[in-house]
């Protein structure tokens, strides 16, 4: 197998100067503007070009054994290139497909061997192996052994949750979704099961956190694994959040204004009905999950309990005139619960605020939520790219805090903390026990202030790091590799062919600043000659539509990039079209690679590439979430608002009219690439492991061993990267 950066790589590029228009061509610059003509091209020149769009059409459609046999024209050195590079090109994906086949019949050997033992637990997870891997997914659903197997695992899973087993059962509908996403069957079980697994993470982590090592100790039990010492001490030494900072801050205000904005600005038709209806299901989830007692003495007693449940019947109830619910019969029946609580079960009133509106906002769609107080910090850092810090990234691992990487040109970087760097102290305060997040928040601060690190690094003292915190920027533009001419590794090297100057840049997310970084990224190629692109958006989760948009208009000269339409007149509707000057060429090629979990803006941008014919999409069917949220200030304070409601307004549109937004029981969705190629989770999770080591900052020797060739057969950047080259081919010199 070939490894990055790959045997296609390897191969020196040809240069034909001259202008024949193949399949390839179609998907770049001919919509954009108009190409002078060419010279008329010589005999064997026009068989080059014959042989490169064969190549093209068979590459496009997948047909690799064709691809494999395809003769080579008596056309010279230049044929001869491009016959290795379609060879080496399908035995690469030869070879995938030969694996992708063994692994296959691995996963289905084991689940059917499980099966036959009535172990149904470990069968399911390998049908789950083995569906995301089948050829023919529908197919693979109709057998009847796993038709068998599955309902077997969902009366296994409704058995659990009947006896309190909450994260086994959750662990099966999880399982069971997976396989039934698109009809949804079990959608509202996995829902469910999550949601009263989240009640015992906020409100009493240590019980979910005992309910977990139990769990995997009876697995580890159940297949022989001795659980290390280690594991139990760190558990047992381990501190967890107080639910109290979770629901500090929140007012009456917040959970009316959320609502009433749900209700009359949310994309779809919804009713104050339906709104109260999730939130008196999560109240009684609340009620009947006995674990909560330990925080909540009151719901211990059953009378409480069974009068409070009486007046959550009583909310669901019509009002006497037979009326739809209004705004104001929702505070009569959030006060009244509150009220009742008091005399009830006594849980606290900002509690039952809480609880009682994140039922309903689950009425309505995965990416509409409230912004309470105490996630405002971390949402804002999230969105913005910038935050108060030192600029480390950092881990648990085996109890210990250990620093992943250091950010470049931040404080933590220029101080000298280093990958692998173990942080046993801050502020002189031991970490022995600390979780992520009380570390991410001691160590997090106003700009200006300072923090202290004691770090233990192998062979050396241990060393106090005194670092004064800063804004620090998170870079969403990456390259192929860390420079190698760079001796800080704090630059990124874009050009992944030298020869044929194709230049590759990754962008992870759309922020603030990421056109400002694509522009110097792009800058770069420039100088360095490039006459090919590949942008790679795989695993982006998307970001700020501004941002989307401003990119899209850096490569297009005309049309519309995106519009946008809602069901309110609060929402007005939106066409953002492009300008005629453009930061790249419109005749450079370009490509655009995706997959499953490249979502929101970055479909927008690889939507619009596809459509406007500006570039060739190349990779998986993107994630599906085409949907705008608009961030309301909720509490009355609109000028300094304590939080917000995130609420999903208006559809996204592409330039062809259609809406990529993913709905329940659909079949099409997001945006379909131009050349499918799969990868198995396999090489996702080697993909996703080279990245994570390219983006380690190494500035001394190296604890653990890097893994920088993990991914030794990423199929669908060595396609884009052959489709280039066959581009580069195909026009001009």
């Amino acid at each position: 197998m070939s490894k990055s950066p790959r045997s296609l790589a390897r191969i020196v590029a040809v240069v034909v100067p001259l202008a024949v228009g193949g399949a390839l061509a179609l998907h770049h610059a001919s919509a954009q503007t108009q190409q002078p003509a060419a010279a008329q091209p010589t005999q064997a020149e026009a068989a080059v070009f014959d042989y490169a769009d064969q190549i093209t059409r068979l590459v496009e459609n997948q047909k690799i054994d064709e691809l494999a046999h395809l003769s080579l024209p008596p056309a010279g050195a230049e044929a001869v290139k491009l016959g290795d590079w379609a060879k080496a090109y399908a035995g690469e994906i030869q070879q995938q497909e030969t694996e992708r086949t063994k692994e296959y019949d691995d996963e289905v050997a084991k689940a059917q061997d499980f099966f036959k033992q009535d172990k149904f637990d470990a069968s399911m997870a390998q049908v789950v192996a083995a569906y995301t891997i089948a050829k023919d997914q529908a197919a693979f659903l109709n057998f009847d052994w796993v038709k068998d197997l599955t309902a077997q695992v969902a009366k296994r899973a409704s058995d659990l949750e009947q006896h309190g087993n909450w994260i086994e059962s959750l662990q099966l509908y999880t399982d069971l979704n997976s396989l039934y996403e698109i009809d949804t069957r079990y959608k509202s079980d996995t829902q469910r099961l999550a949601r009263r697994v989240t009640l015992l993470a906020l409100y009493t982590p240590k019980t979910l956190s005992d309910m977990r090592r139990a769990l995997q100790e009876q697995e580890d039990k159940e297949a022989g694994i001795t659980t290390r010492p280690a594991d139990s001490a760190a558990a047992d030494a381990a501190t967890f959040p107080d639910w109290h900072d979770y629901v500090a801050g929140i007012t009456f205000d917040m959970c009316h204004d959320s609502i009433t904005r749900a209700r009359n600005d949310w994309v779809e038709q919804t009713s104050y009905d339906t709104l109260v209806q999730g939130g008196v299901d999560s109240l009684r989830l609340f009620l009947t999950t006995p674990e909560l007692a330990k925080e909540f003495p009151g719901l211990a007693d059953a009378q409480a309990r069974d009068q409070f449940a009486k007046a959550l019947d009583g909310a669901l109830a019509k009002p006497a005139d037979g009326k739809d619910l209004d705004s104001d019969d929702v505070d009569r029946i959030l006060k009244g619960l509150v009220a009742t609580s008091e005399q009830t079960v006594k849980l606290p009133a900002n509690v039952i605020l809480m609880e009682f509106t994140d039922g309903a906002m689950q009425k309505l769609d995965p990416f509409t939520a409230v912004i309470w107080p105490h996630e405002k910090p971390e949402f804002d850092k999230q969105t913005r790219g910038n935050f108060g810090g030192v600029g480390i990234q950092i881990s648990l691992d085996n109890a210990q805090l250990k620093v992943i990487s250091p950010l470049e040109d931040t404080p933590a970087f220029k101080a000298g903390i280093q990958a692998d760097d173990i942080i046993t102290a801050i502020d002189g305060k031991s970490t022995v026990g600390i979780t992520i997040d009380k570390a991410v928040d001691a160590i997090m601060g106003d700009p200006g202030t300072n923090v202290a690190l004691t770090i233990k690094r192998a062979g050396q003292p241990d060393k106090v790091y005194n670092l004064q915190r800063a804004i620090i920027h998170v870079a969403s533009v990456k390259g192929f590799r860390r420079d190698p001419n760079d001796p800080t590794q704090a630059t990124w090297d874009f050009m992944l062919d030298p020869q044929s100057k194709i230049g590759y840049i990754r962008i992870t997310g759309f922020q603030d600043d990421t056109a400002e970084e694509l522009r110097t990224a792009l800058e770069t190629l420039k100088q360095q000659g490039a006459r090919g692109l590949i942008l790679d958006l795989r695993f982006n989760p998307g970001g700020l539509l501004a941002a989307a948009i401003e990119i899209s208009d850096m490569f297009l000269q005309k049309g519309v990039i995106v519009s946008t339409r809602g069901r309110s007149e609060n929402v007005r509707p939106t066409i953002a079209r492009a300008h005629e000057d453009t930061v790249v060429p419109p005749n450079m090629p370009m490509t655009v690679l995706i997959n499953q979990y490249s979502a929101s803006a970055a479909e927008i941008f690889s939507g619009g590439m596809k459509d406007l014919h500006r570039a060739l999409i190349v990779g998986h069917r993107s994630f599906g979430k085409g949907s705008v949220q608009n961030l309301i200030p909720i509490g009355g304070d609109v000028l300094n608002p304590k939080a917000f409601i995130k609420l999903t307004t208006s559809y996204y549109y592409l330039p062809n009219g259609e809406s990529l937004h993913r709905r329940d029981g659909s079949t099409k969705w997001g945006v379909d690439p131009d050349v499918a190629v799969d990868l198995t989770p396999k090489q996702l999770n080697d993909l996703l492991t080279e990245r994570r080591d390219n983006d380690i900052i190494h500035r001394g020797p190296a604890t653990s061993p890097a893994t920088t060739t993990a991914a030794q057969d990423d199929t669908q950047l060595d396609t884009a990267l052959l489709m280039m080259r066959l581009q580069l081919v195909q026009s001009h010199a």
